[in-house]
């Protein structure tokens, strides 16, 4: 069986050039979220890329509350 591998960010399932609710990190459990975007996936290495070519990388360790990789089976 063939798995999928899935990126979810508040609530909903995103992909490259995604407008998001990214978790607002100065008020982080709160709900709270600002707006962003997402520039690369790479669901190889688990990891995304905000804003632009030269935005912030997020992989497993540095996930806020509310954001990560999911399987599909």
């Amino acid at each position: 069986m063939k798995q999928n591998l899935i990126l979810v960010i508040s609530g909903r399932v995103v992909f490259k050039n995604s407008k998001i609710d990214w978790p607002d990190l100065n008020y982080p459990g709160t709900g709270q979220t600002i707006p962003r975007s997402i520039h690369d996936v790479d669901y190889k290495e688990r990891k995304f890329q905000l804003d632009g070519s030269e935005g912030p990388w997020f992989n497993l360790s540095n996930f806020p509350e509310g954001v990560g990789f999911y399987t599909l089976t």
